[in-house]
């Protein structure tokens, strides 16, 4: 669980930190963007309630997943100002 947790942190910081510097935000905007971006776990809900009727593990696994990730990003994103 902790390493889906880390691959997916590490992947939308990424995404988020690549994003806006396309469009010419500068480093510390980059970090906030990112930092942003991975609280959002709307899209695991949804994969959950996808997968719940062939796999019943799989949502509660999402549901532990998108709350750390709830308690855990709005913590990076108030460091990263």
């Amino acid at each position: 669980m902790a390493r889906e947790v880390c691959v997916t942190l590490l992947t939308k910081f990424i995404t988020g930190y690549l994003a806006a510097r396309r469009i010419g935000v500068d480093h510390r905007g980059r970090v906030r963007a990112a930092t942003a971006l991975v609280a959002r776990g709307e899209f695991s809900i949804i994969i959950a309630g996808l997968g719940a009727s062939n796999e019943p593990r799989i949502e509660p696994f999402a549901a532990v997943y998108v709350l750390m990730l709830a308690v855990v990003c709005p913590l990076l994103t108030r460091a990263a100002k």
